[in-house]
């Protein structure tokens, strides 16, 4: 009996209920595209991770429409932030001049516009709710 209640204590944390977080849609809508050429590089960033070079989720997309474009990713629901990049020329970075300032169009979700500095995750953060989310960015001219 007692070996048995000893089973059952170990027993017990293998069969619990583990929440599993079942991914949602985000839409994401892109404006203010100016050519039909190159590739739109999408960067979601996590509160957890740099909110500088690569992250652990990103998208790249040929464009293919003036104006606007619009992709779906889907995403555990939880805080974000996104960076978006139109890759002009091709070279799979974005170009900037002299003193840092991007040469291509850019934009960040709450369509923010950094003045002196990068902007930081908190910035640039949204919610993906259990329901799913849309967001527009636009692209800088």
């Amino acid at each position: 009996m007692r070996k048995g209640l000893i089973l059952s204590l170990f027993l017990i944390p293998l069969f619990s209920v583990t929440r599993v977080s079942t991914p949602v849609t985000l839409s994401v809508t892109i404006t203010n595209i100016r050519h039909v050429k190159g590739k739109l590089w999408i960067a979601i960033f996590r509160p957890n991770e740099k909110f500088e070079g690569r992250p652990g989720i990103y998208r790249i997309l040929p464009v293919a429409l003036h104006d606007q474009m619009q992709v779906k990713i889907e995403l555990e629901p939880g805080k974000y932030a996104l960076a978006v990049y139109h890759d002009l020329n091709g070279n799979n970075e974005l170009d900037k001049n002299f003193i840092g300032i991007p040469k291509e169009p850019y934009g960040f979700s709450n369509n923010f516009r950094p003045r002196f500095s990068p902007p930081k995750f908190e910035d640039c953060a949204f919610d993906v709710a259990a329901a799913g989310n849309s967001i527009t960015v636009k692209l800088t001219d």
